[in-house]
């Protein structure tokens, strides 16, 4: 027999072809993409996320900028569940020595969510002209009506 008939094919594994299903029936979408670890097409849930039908939740990216944001945002959840997890487990044992160590972890990973957020974000508009005197005064007075 050759090497290649011996080569397992994820493709044609029947889990995997079980998962590819319930998927569909669900109401996810199978999108062009594959996976670009196993070759598996990737499928557009309902809430938007895209999932590999073997590795789960994926990102799709245009440019290695985008790639290293998402990573970044991925290790920031991830080290959030862990010190969150790690913080009831202390605190539920009492043990409140690590705890010190957790949330200087944590408050630096904020620190950086921070700066993150506002990088992305818009940046502030040019401050708008000031209305003439003649409509300020309008607007006093309509204040003025309201209030009498």
């Amino acid at each position: 027999m050759s090497e290649e008939g011996n080569k397992y094919d994820v493709r044609k594994d029947p889990k995997v072809i079980k998962i590819m299903t319930q998927l569909m029936a669900q109401g996810a979408v199978m999108l062009e993409q594959t996976c670009p670890i196993c070759g598996l097409p990737l499928f557009r849930l309902k809430n938007g996320d895209v999932v590999c039908p073997l590795h789960g939740k994926v990102y799709i990216v245009n440019s290695d900028e985008e790639a290293r944001e998402v990573e970044i945002d991925e290790t920031l959840r991830r080290l959030e569940y862990f010190a969150s997890v790690r913080l009831r487990e202390l605190m539920d044992k009492g043990d409140v020595s690590e705890a010190g160590d957790l949330l200087s972890i944590m408050e630096q990973a904020e620190r950086v969510m921070r700066l993150r957020l506002e990088r992305l974000s818009p940046k502030p508009q040019q401050p708008q002209p000031r209305p003439a005197p003649q409509q300020a005064r309008r607007a006093s007075e309509e204040e003025g009506e309201e209030e009498g």
